[in-house]
């Protein structure tokens, strides 16, 4: 259920960044669920192995190159979208750039504010017991 939430905001993100920026056209709603799936199929494969190869970059810039990174995996989504007549069009690099910006804070935001964070169930920090004399 949390999967599905997180592509319902990405897709809200995408429709957010596609008022705001101008580089950005979209389709229905139906076709931004598709393409925030397929944005973070990209994210998950080509851009985990694109930040591998860029490991030294990455670390150089403090993370930095991460957002360029970002920002040709949006661009790129966006001409895939494009070819599979999903009615979502990225005009260039920049706007892909600050695309993938505006999309992965709203989602963000969506989620901390909807869902709440994420509670991890590992091991719990050892109690310590005070002897007080």
């Amino acid at each position: 259920m949390r999967t599905l939430l997180r592509f319902l905001f990405s897709a809200v993100g995408l429709l957010v960044a596609s008022y705001a920026l101008p580089g950005l056209r979209h389709g229905s709603f139906v076709d931004l669920l598709a393409v925030a799936v397929l944005l973070g199929v990209l994210n998950a494969t080509l851009g985990s192995l694109l930040k591998f190869i860029a490991f030294i970059p990455v670390i150089f810039s403090f993370g930095c190159f991460s957002l360029v990174i970002n920002g040709l995996v949006f661009w790129l989504v966006g001409s895939l979208s494009h070819r599979l007549g999903l009615g979502f069009e990225v005009a260039g690099f920049w706007a892909g750039f600050f695309g993938a910006l505006i999309t992965s804070l709203v989602a963000g935001l969506l989620e901390v504010i909807l869902i709440g964070r994420e509670r991890r169930n590992g091991p719990s920090a050892p109690r310590t017991i005070k002897i007080i004399n």
